[in-house]
C-alpha cells in the first residue's frame, strides 16, 4: 500500500458527505484523506461533476428497495479531471478525462479513484466543463436514439422535458442525425429554450388542448418515437399521438405510476402495432459497457467539433447545498456543475 504521508502529514481533501438522509443541510462539506488507488484503479483530480436529479433520491433516501448505497457516502456519479496518479495501468499523469461511472463514484469532491478502463482520454483542448455534461446525460439520449430506438433520418421524434440535461442532449443530437423534434415542456420560458436549441415545434403541455395542437401541426399519426421520463398517465397522449409502427422510450417515471391500466390503454391502439421500450443506462453500462465506451467517444468527438453545445451552469463544490435546491426547484437549464477551483 502506498504511503499516504507526505514529510509525514497526511494528505487530505475537501468533499461533500451524508452521513444521513434527509434535506439539503443533510450535506456536509468536509475534510478527508486524498483517497490511494488500488490495482486497476486510477486518481483523478476532480475538475467538474455533475449534479443528477438521482443524487436529490439518494439523499432523501428515497431510492427503491436494495438500491439504496450505504451511509456515509459521497455523492457523483460522473465528471471529468486530471489523471493525478496512474498507478501503472499505462495512462499518463497529467491526461484530461472523463468517465461515466456507477453509484458510488464519489466525484462530489477534490478526487476521486476510477477505473483504468472506464476512462476516456480527453483532448489537450477540451472544455473541461462542457465534457463534464456528457456522461450521463448525453450518452443516455445517444444510446435511445442509435441503440433503443435506432432513429433514421426525418423521423418525427416527441421529447419531453426538452430543455432539462437529457432533453436538451436529445434536440441537439437529432439536428446531426436528421431527425426532426417535437419539444414538450411545462413552461413557456423552457419551451423558448428548447426552440433556440434546435425543436422545429415547441408545445406547453400545462395548456388543455396540446395534443390536439401537435395535430393540427405536425399531423394525425405522424410520430415515430416518443422520448418520455414521466410515463404514468402520459402514455396515453404517446400512444394518441404515435404513427403505425411506432415506438414510445420510457426513461424515467417523474410522474410516477399513474392511474390507468398501460395494458389497457395500450390495447385501444393495438392497429397500430406500438412498441413501448425501456431504457436504463445502467443495464447497458453493467453488460454491454462497449457501447456506453462508443457513446462517449462520438459524442467528445461531436464535442470538439462544434456540433454540440452542452448547456449548463456552475457553482463551486461547497454549493453542493444550493446545487440540490435548484435541481429539486425544477428551474435548472441543462446540467449543473459543482467546479473545484
Amino acid at each position: 500500500m502506498k504511503n499516504p504521508l507526505i514529510n509525514g502529514e497526511e494528505k487530505t481533501m475537501k468533499q461533500i458527505l451524508l452521513n444521513e438522509t434527509g434535506g439539503v443541510d443533510k450535506l456536509k462539506l468536509v475534510e478527508a484523506k486524498k483517497p490511494i488507488p488500488g490495482e486497476g484503479e486510477v486518481l483523478v483530480k476532480i475538475h467538474a461533476a455533475s449534479v443528477n436529479f438521482i443524487d436529490t433520491i439518494i439523499r432523501e433516501g428515497n431510492m427503491p428497495p436494495g438500491m439504496m448505497p450505504e451511509l456515509p457516502f459521497v455523492p457523483g456519479v460522473e465528471g471529468t479531471g486530471v489523471i493525478e496518479d496512474a498507478n501503472g495501468t499505462g495512462l499518463e499523469v497529467g491526461q484530461k478525462v472523463g468517465f461515466l461511472g456507477v453509484i458510488g463514484s464519489a466525484t462530489y469532491a477534490e478526487y476521486a479513484l476510477v477505473k483504468a478502463d472506464k476512462l476516456v482520454v480527453l483532448p489537450d483542448t477540451i472544455d473541461l466543463n462542457a465534457a463534464a455534461v456528457i456522461p450521463v446525460n448525453y450518452v443516455t439520449a445517444y444510446h435511445m436514439f442509435k441503440n433503443v430506438a435506432k432513429v433514421k433520418e426525418g423521423d418525427k421524434v416527441i421529447v419531453y422535458a426538452a430543455a432539462g440535461g437529457v432533453g436538451t442532449a436529445l434536440v441537439q443530437i437529432s439536428k446531426i442525425l436528421g431527425v426532426e423534434v417535437i419539444a414538450l415542456e411545462r413552461r413557456d420560458e423552457k419551451v423558448k429554450t428548447a426552440l433556440e436549441m434546435g425543436a422545429k415545434f415547441a408545445f406547453n403541455t400545462s395548456k388543455e388542448n396540446w395534443v390536439d395542437d401537435v395535430k393540427k401541426t405536425v399531423g394525425e399519426n405522424a410520430i415515430q418515437h416518443v422520448f418520455n421520463p414521466v410515463a404514468g398517465d402520459s402514455v396515453q397522449n404517446d400512444l394518441e399521438l404515435l404513427a403505425p409502427l411506432g415506438n414510445i422510450v420510457i426513461f424515467g417515471i417523474l410522474g410516477g405510476y399513474g392511474k390507468s391500466s398501460l395494458m389497457e390503454e395500450t390495447f385501444k391502439y393495438f392497429s397500430k402495432a406500438p412498441t413501448l421500450s425501456f431504457s436504463e443506462i445502467y443495464a447497458t453500462y453493467f453488460n454491454e459497457y462497449n457501447k456506453i465506451e462508443e457513446a462517449l467517444k462520438q459524442l467528445y468527438a461531436w464535442l470538439e467539433e462544434g456540433k454540440i453545445s452542452p448547456v449548463y451552469s456552475i457553482l463551486p463544490l461547497e454549493d453542493a447545498v444550493k446545487a440540490h435546491e435548484m435541481i429539486e426547484s425544477g428551474k435548472v437549464r441543462g446540467k449543473l456543475l459543482l467546479v473545484n477551483s
